[in-house]
């Protein structure tokens, strides 16, 4: 048991102005009484967040600071697994075999997001914290 948080529910919790900033600090609420285990995230999915925070908001050093001690510092709340050769080709696996299957655009799942479920299938994750509609059936989507 546990949850996975993607790149969606950490930009929203840390950026004021998001669209889901609001649903990610109620989420983060939740969360918090242990409902859903322990608490969990990626090095790819922490890299793609600090790009998406730092160009939504326009360089705003502080909100980047503020992001790190969330995940480093005195108000880390999550664990970050490691990145390694099985998860590595697990998330080709299924970014290919995903994506071969796709029949639109809108289908297409990115690797970042291949690998959350990878990461989530190694550790025996059932939720993921994000507001992506390609994570139903392949995981509980909190959002």
């Amino acid at each position: 048991m546990g949850i996975f948080l993607d790149t969606g529910f950490l930009v929203g919790l840390c950026h004021p102005n998001d669209d889901f900033h609001q649903n990610s600090v109620n989420i983060l609420k939740e969360m918090s009484t242990g409902k859903f285990g322990l608490i969990y995230t990626s090095p790819y999915v922490i890299s793609e967040a600090a790009t998406l925070l730092l160009i939504r908001t326009y360089g705003n050093l502080k909100l980047i600071e503020e992001f790190y001690d969330l995940l480093y510092g005195t108000h880390q709340f999550t664990r970050i697994l490691p990145w390694t050769s099985e998860i590595e080709k697990r998330t080709w696996e299924l970014f290919k075999d995903i994506n071969q299957k796709a029949k639109t655009e809108k289908d297409y799942i990115s690797f970042v997001d291949a690998s959350n479920i990878a990461y989530c299938r190694t550790y025996d994750i059932d939720h993921i914290a994000s507001f992506d509609s390609h994570f139903d059936g392949f995981l509980i989507r909190i959002m």
